[in-house]
């Protein structure tokens, strides 16, 4: 199932990979950290796998930069983040077992890391009858660093402990960072905080396969916000993890995790999203878009089509096909007008993944089910008139941005590589302003 692999998307050579941890740019260069299993396609030995980008979208793998070695973290080097602090990247990250935070300090280029001799650094208070307390996130606000670090009472709430420090070794627990009653949400996994400078922020936790976002304001070690809601529309985006880039734009990676049984046969597990730029919007709302960079990886232009109406029966795509590529869709929605896509279609199987759009409810769905995937996902989105579309394909992975805004993460799994076809019509008619089809080139760089 060679033709199920991504070439765009980062993913290891082999084995198992999930949460990405620690982005963080160092010498004009973006380090991405990831959970890595070197020892199978399973979830198990916890070790954070390495990789460096010469830019957001083109990789070399580097030897692995943590692994689990020592007694606070012999069960498992658990997901963090990475700051700089005095010109060296700071790892902190969550040892197992039991779940205790902890510091590795690297050299100047990010190649090495070193363990501080004085880990772990924050441990459970004790008596505490936690859920868990583990993936920490460090931003600097002027002279002090600060550290939130997943939590939960199990049947109850999620919450976040919230920690201060000068030197990133010594840590005071200052309180409870947020906290939301919930017998479902009872955990907050891989806490991230997006600042925008004006008191504003979003939280962005991560629990039960779905990531939630809490909008709100931050007032120095405090966060008090509105109501969950979805960050992604699909099934498969999980555990993002975010970086301030030195032009100041916020991008977060997330873990596009499989939605399957059974796929440890195949020797890999679990690939990377296209890295996002997070978005605030003059309405308040928050939500994210692809990279520039990602046209970069660009190569043939397979379809080019403008100002055209699409109606039931007919095929702008037709004679197209690719399983790594990128479409851009942009069109007028009527009130009565569903445009409706085909993916990894091939007619002797039967194999098609179906994306669609509907102009009267908003909403955006798509279902895999005859792609071997999960099947239907999706939501309502805000509506705009004229709505674009980004798709971005590669291999089992599936990203949709609609409006720069929205976003819908999954995963298909066709069993041919020639399931490849396309196929773009529309119910009730839909006026096409553009549409673009790009076949992608690989992000791994050649030794």
């Amino acid at each position: 199932m060679e033709h199920q692999r991504g070439i765009y998307h980062f993913q290891p050579e082999k084995n198992w990979m999930n949460d990405p941890n620690g982005p963080v740019v160092i010498d004009g260069k973006l380090h991405l950290f990831y959970q890595h299993n070197p020892f199978g396609a399973v979830w198990g030995n916890m070790t954070w796998g390495h990789a460096v980008f010469t830019d957001l979208v083109q990789w070399k793998h580097l030897p692995f930069a943590l692994n689990p070695d020592m007694p606070y973290d012999k069960d498992g080097v658990f997901s963090g983040c990475c700051v700089m602090k005095d010109g060296l990247p700071h790892i902190l990250y969550t040892g197992v077992s039991p779940e205790v935070q902890c510091l590795a300090i690297g050299d100047e280029k990010g190649e090495k890391f070193t363990k501080y001799e004085g880990n772990p650094v924050i441990v459970r208070e004790e008596g505490e009858m936690l859920n868990g307390f583990r993936d920490p996130f460090v931003w600097q606000d002027g002279e002090k660093y600060y550290m939130i670090v997943g939590s939960g009472e199990k049947g109850k709430r999620g919450f976040a402990f919230v920690y201060e420090s000068k030197d990133l070794k010594h840590f005071t627990r200052v309180g409870e960072f947020c906290s939301k009653e919930s017998d479902t949400l009872d955990m907050w996994e891989c806490p991230n905080l997006f600042r925008f400078g004006d008191g504003n922020a979003t939280l962005l936790v991560s629990w039960n396969n779905a990531v939630h976002a809490l909008d709100g304001k931050l007032d120095g070690a405090k966060f008090s916000a509105g109501e969950y809601r979805p960050f992604d529309l699909g099934d498969s985006f999980y555990a993002p993890n975010t970086l301030v880039l030195e032009d100041g734009r916020i991008v977060n990676f997330g873990w596009m995790r499989e939605t399957v049984p059974g796929r440890e046969q195949y020797g890999w597990q679990g690939m990377m999203t296209i890295p996002r730029e997070i978005v605030r919007y003059g309405d308040g709302a928050v939500g994210a878009k692809p990279v520039k960079e990602i046209g970069l990886l660009r190569k043939e232009k397979l379809v080019e089509k403008k100002d055209f109406t699409l109606r039931s029966g007919e095929n702008a795509l037709k004679g197209v096909s690719s399983q790594h590529c990128e479409l851009l869709i942009e069109f007028e929605t009527g009130s009565q007008g569903e445009l409706i896509l085909e993916l990894d279609k091939n007619k002797a199987t039967g194999e098609k993944a179906v994306i669609s759009y509907d102009g009267f409810s908003d909403t955006v769905t798509c279902d895999t089910e005859k792609c071997g995937g999960k099947g239907k996902c999706g939501g309502y989105v805000a509506g705009r008139g004229l709505t674009k579309l980004r798709i971005f394909l590669d291999g089992s992975g599936l990203e949709i941005f609609v409006n720069d805004r929205e976003t819908l993460t999954t995963r298909l799994y066709p069993t041919s590589a020639e399931s490849s076809g396309m196929r773009l019509y529309a119910e009730g008619g839909v006026r096409v302003k553009r549409l673009q089809v790009y076949e992608m080139n690989g992000g791994l760089q050649e030794e």
